[in-house]
């Protein structure tokens, strides 16, 4: 079981300034993920810019294949003598191996199992800066927690590290997601400091868990001897298969010997999307080009699953699955419709342009898109 970091922040912004002084940067492969949470000490623009300069910084070094530890103490060289910028670093490679660094910062919180797991970091002064430093390993279901500075300081009250975490494990024995556990957090602080913040306040909330997949496989292959490699691909997924097309849908019957059967018309209707269909060992069978034009259209501006329309057509069950998923394969025949290319000639099926397209608003949404062309 390969795990995936479910991860989301939010920044709010002290009184008086536009800009958050905190700045986080994440990045995350199937091999790779790394979360950075970098603050200025004056805030405001001057301190985002500095914050900025750390984190990215930090992230190419980690691209780069240089290990935590490595970053920090050539950040630490390359800060002025007058910049006490405080950040902290977790990289966690292969799912579960993680490798996490603080300079000068407030410590990471973990919750395991409904209780605080109280790392065993390390303390080292590099260069004149306090350096914390684990290793450890995570657990599905873990949840990790990264607040700055300023989330400590509510007006009035003493609100220490160890009221943090117990906040963050109160919440998580709800089972929530890493964006439901931010919201409570973000809440939870503007419920003991209303008004603006005195301080820039930053929350980086994340949740471990199995790895979503989702293989849609759209268009027959130009050559049909290919149809076979094509459902043998799609029937290997081992999360969510989706067909879109019609006739893809039929080669994919006649294959498995199954029948291909017309779902029940949902109550609010086929007006915009065509009917979806049922077929045995896929999880959703939708038309082609329509479909997913319309799932795309589905997606812009929501931000999460739940913001997308209670509908059950194709397309939003489609842009559902989409959303859902952390790694999506994409299956695209290239045989030509002549009614559905995009060149004059009909030598590009207009499918090729949607499906990169979608492709690319996906990977904007930190998804893994991988697309075969057969």
């Amino acid at each position: 079981m390969r795990l995936w970091i479910d991860r989301a922040h939010q920044s709010l912004v002290k009184a008086g300034e536009e800009v958050c002084g905190d700045v986080v940067r994440t990045f995350q492969t199937e091999e790779h993920f790394f979360a950075i949470l970098a603050s200025g000490p004056q805030g405001g623009a001057e301190g985002a810019a500095q914050a900025t300069v750390t984190a990215e910084h930090a992230l190419e070094m980690l691209q780069a294949g240089d290990v935590p530890d490595r970053v920090v103490e050539t950040l630490i060289v390359a800060l002025p003598a007058s910049e006490e910028i405080t950040f902290s670093i977790l990289q966690v490679l292969d799912g579960d191996q993680a490798h996490l660094v603080e300079c000068e910062t407030l410590p990471l919180c973990l919750i395991r199992r409904g209780e605080v797991e109280f790392l065993p970091l390390s303390e080292e002064v590099v260069h004149g800066r306090l350096v914390r430093e684990c290793r450890f390993r995570l657990r599905d279901g873990d949840y990790v927690a990264m607040v700055s500075q300023g989330y400590l300081r509510p007006r009035g009250w003493g609100w220490g590290w160890s009221d943090v975490a117990v906040a963050v494990r109160r919440w998580t024995d709800t089972g929530c997601d890493a964006d439901e556990l931010l919201g409570a957090l973000v809440r939870t602080y503007r419920r003991l400091n209303p008004g603006a913040p005195r301080r820039d306040v930053t929350v980086v909330a994340m949740h471990v868990r199995p790895q979503r997949t989702t293989t849609v496989w759209t268009g027959p292959p130009v050559d049909p001897a290919q149809d076979e490699v094509a459902l043998e691909q799609l029937m290997t997924e081992q999360g969510t298969r989706i067909i879109c097309g019609d006739t893809t849908a039929q080669i994919a019957a006649r294959l498995l010997g199954v029948e291909l059967e017309l779902e029940p018309r949902p109550e609010d209707g086929w007006a915009e999307v065509p009917p979806t269909s049922r077929l045995e060992g896929v999880d959703l069978v939708t038309e082609g080009l329509v479909t997913l034009g319309k799932a795309r259209e589905r997606m812009v501006g929501v931000k999460r699953v739940r913001d997308l329309p209670r509908e059950e057509d194709g397309a939003t069950r489609l842009a559902r699955a989409l959303l859902t998923a952390d790694k999506i394969h994409f299956i695209v025949g290239l045989a030509v419709n002549p009614a559905q290319a995009a060149d004059t000639a009909g030598t590009i099926p207009l499918r090729r342009i949607v499906i990169d397209d979608l492709g690319h608003h996906l990977k904007a949404r930190d998804k893994i898109v991988s697309v075969e062309y057969l």
